[in-house]
């Protein structure tokens, strides 16, 4: 169990994000693109006990036309706790489909509902599942009220109440690019990086050259925990290391090709100090869009690899285009 509230121990970041607001017509509330605008709202927070966020203006009545959202993150094997303040007023209306609060249970819209709130009653107190919450706070364009005060802090996950207190974890860290190559959970302890019996937070950051994109491939994966994501897992970024960039996230037993919209890449591998044992190994291959140019080969699925990759013994395109006839070639 986790007792020290340490800087290390207990990380949260509330990422502000800027959307669009809506208005109303009559009796019914509707978007329109003449009065859509992103507008800033919401504050950073980064605090080791935790913190507290507002809705705009609080405790007076928030403006019009506003949509703020925000991401809190524990460190691992912390859950979050969200409490509403008392002092609290969001315009009523059927299902909250005006104005309202909306918290879900981890880093994305998209990510398990918890609850949608409005009116004059603040919420109950909202815990986590695991290390993010997901909370939209949205204003159309009439009726304001007071808003909300919200404060979170940080408690144990139960899921490890019998793994103790997680020791620091080693900066971890790699970069590489080129026309192709391979990213493998070896470099950990290889590169001096981390002790096999250590829990590791690692990156692999993956350049492709100019006006190039990344195409993924596993070769070898294995999570020692398959299907307990808290415990190990690897994941894929589109971009930057961002959690809006997430890509792809596997933790059970297959892990699948993955193809990147960017240069750049990003693999992450977490593993506690009970999971080491999982592992990984990928090739990435640089790529372009067709039409094809002179030095590049093409793979007939919307790829153009670097000619060098062409019957070099690994699979560089998604299908083995590549690869066909090399033994032909060799013999002539």
């Amino acid at each position: 169990m986790i007792y020290g509230r340490s800087l290390f121990h207990i990380v949260a970041s509330l990422i502000i994000l800027h959307l669009s607001g809506a208005t109303k017509k009559g009796t019914e509330k509707q978007a329109t693109s003449e009065t859509q605008k992103s507008v800033q709202c919401g504050t950073w927070t980064k605090h080791a006990d935790g913190g507290i966020f507002t809705s705009p203006n609080y405790p007076s009545k928030y403006p019009p036309d506003r949509e703020c959202i925000y991401i809190i993150e524990a460190a691992p094997r912390q859950c979050i706790e969200l409490y509403f303040d008392e002092k609290y007023s969001i315009e009523p209306s059927w299902e909250c489909k005006f104005d309202h609060i909306e918290v879900r249970d981890g880093p994305f819209g998209f990510s398990p509902i918890i609850g949608r709130f409005c009116g004059q009653q603040n919420p109950p107190v909202i815990k986590s599942s695991g290390r993010f919450l997901w909370i939209k706070f949205f204003a159309d364009g009439e009726l304001e009220s007071m808003g909300f005060s919200a404060r979170y802090n940080f408690t144990p996950d139960p899921d490890f109440k019998d793994l103790g207190v997680l020791k620091p974890l080693p900066v971890c860290e790699f970069e590489t690019g080129g026309p192709e190559g391979i990213v493998e959970s070896v470099q950990i302890t290889k590169e001096g990086k981390a002790s096999a019996s250590e829990a590791v937070d690692c990156k692999w950051y993956i350049r492709a050259p100019p006006r190039s994109k990344i195409y993924l491939r596993f070769l070898d994966y294995e999570m020692q925990n398959s299907n307990e994501c808290k415990r190990n897992f690897v994941a894929v970024y589109d971009g930057s290391s961002a959690v809006e960039d997430l890509k792809a996230k596997f933790c059970s037993t297959v892990a699948n090709d993955v193809m990147l919209r960017t240069g750049l890449g990003v693999i992450r591998m977490w593993a506690d100090e009970g999971s080491r044992n999982s592992r990984f190994q990928m090739l990435f291959t640089s790529f372009q869009e067709p039409p094809c140019e002179g030095n590049t080969f093409f793979c007939h699925s919307n790829m153009c690899i670097n000619n060098t990759l062409v019957c070099n013994g690994l699979q560089n395109c998604v299908y083995p285009w590549d690869e066909n006839h090399c033994k032909d070639q060799t013999a002539s």
